[in-house]
């Protein structure tokens, strides 16, 4: 999509590489000769959620030539199993009975020294637990911890068993792969990781899947969840789940509809909380304006729909669906936790609000509805930015590069394991 401004807008995160001196990124070109690298991804259960749909990518996207890929999960299985299994690639299953059930260390250990991994790769809390432990007993070269969610603000992290546990695996990983800055610097402040450990790739969109398909395809969309062209439609995709932050925008929306009320709120994902969201609708009158659609398969679609997405999110690493919708070229709203403030800038490219405030996300809507000539300028201006510096392309670059510049620095090293 081409943009009908002659300034180039510049993301925060652009910014932040240009101040680090990484602008370019890693160089994989160092490494043409690089042998075919045997990787194992290990994974804390197949659920629906973002850090999974990522891992999916991941693996999907990897160059075969240079990458053999076997995943290992340590977790439950869940929604993405299946769409695991269409990856084509082997996949072993070390499932914990209890807690603190030592059983998938030893198997994944096994597991390594059989396959002869050259790269291990986890993802979630369990899978960083065991699997540094794993890669060190089967003396595994390149041991990488992919963190995809924020620690700040989250009990779940907070549990000192969990905190302690992870730092203690981190001592057997060479390198902390976060998809933000702000994650890189809670590692730093509350886990007490080196920064030297730590090497920040932002989540990458899928550009050719994520854009914008045009009023046509948006209109049929709408006519089939029962949306007419002429409302001003709002939408939410996120799991119905505390840290999202959904019972915030309900409440916010109450005034909203009250003094525009074409407009309509689609919430897309299930969760723990859709009972509870789908009563505090009914107990606010707003039911004739929000739709729970559930979880589904048609995002993009869905995505192209909305005339401006929302994320009221309490809690977040880099959420991979904002992404997505500023690369449909949606105007954007969304909280200033975690690393969105590297992706959104306030009245540039998008909207942002502090988090679990009604009324400031009740104003800012509002706000932006008055403001709705400027929504285009936004729209184009939120592509350009995954344009620039957030696509799957320089993400995956970055990935291929990190593992093989790992692996020939230790294969050359005197002190790898071995």
């Amino acid at each position: 999509m081409t943009t009908s401004h002659a300034e180039t807008f510049v993301s925060p995160a652009s910014e932040t590489r240009a101040a680090n001196g990484t602008s370019a990124g890693l160089n994989s070109s160092k490494y043409k000769d690089a042998p075919r690298l045997r990787v194992l991804q290990v994974v804390d259960g197949f659920r629906m959620g973002g850090a999974e749909n990522k891992l999916v990518e991941l693996i999907a996207n990897l160059n075969k030539e240079k990458f053999d890929v076997t995943l290992a999960n340590v977790g439950p299985s869940g929604a993405l199993e299946n769409k695991f299994k269409q990856l084509g690639v082997e996949i072993v299953h070390c499932p914990r009975r209890f807690a603190f059930d030592p059983a998938p260390v030893w198997q994944l250990s096994r597991l390594m020294r059989q396959r002869r991994i050259d790269v291990v790769q986890t993802t979630l809390l369990c899978a960083d637990l065991v699997g540094p432990i794993a890669a060190a007993w089967a003396k595994v070269p390149v041991v990488l911890s992919w963190e995809t969610v924020s620690h700040e603000g989250d009990p779940f992290h907070d549990n000192f068993q969990r905190r302690a546990g992870y730092q203690w695996a981190m001592k057997w990983v060479d390198v902390i792969v976060p998809v933000s800055d702000e994650i890189k610097r809670s590692l730093i402040r509350r886990r007490q990781i080196p920064a030297e450990k730590i090497r920040v790739i932002h989540y990458g969109v899928d550009l050719k899947k994520f854009r914008s398909t045009g009023r046509a395809a948006m209109l049929a969309k709408r006519a089939e969840v029962g949306v007419t062209a002429e409302t001003i439609l709002f939408g939410v995709v996120a799991r119905l789940e505390p840290p999202k932050g959904h019972r915030y925008l309900l409440a916010a929306f109450l005034e909203v509809v009250k003094r525009y009320p074409l407009v309509r709120l689609l919430l897309v994902g299930d969760g723990a909380l859709r009972a509870e969201l789908e009563a505090q609708t009914q107990e606010l009158g707003l039911q004739q304006h929000v739709t729970f659609l559930g979880a589904r398969h048609d995002v993009s679609e869905l995505l192209n729909a909305l005339d401006f997405f929302i994320l009221p999110s309490i809690s977040e690493g880099l959420p991979n669906v904002l992404l997505e919708a500023m690369a449909c070229a949606k105007p954007v709203m969304a909280t200033d936790v975690g690393g969105i403030p590297e992706v959104v800038r306030h009245g540039e490219n998008g909207y942002l609000v502090p988090p679990g405030e009604t009324l400031a996300l009740q104003n800012m809507i509002l706000r932006s509805l008055a403001e709705r000539a400027q929504w285009n300028e936004l729209a184009q201006r939120a592509r350009q930015t995954v344009e620039t510096s957030f696509s799957l392309e320089y993400q995956m670059s970055q990935f291929e590069a990190l593992y093989t510049e790992i692996f020939m620095r230790k294969k050359s090293s005197p002190d790898r394991r071995a």
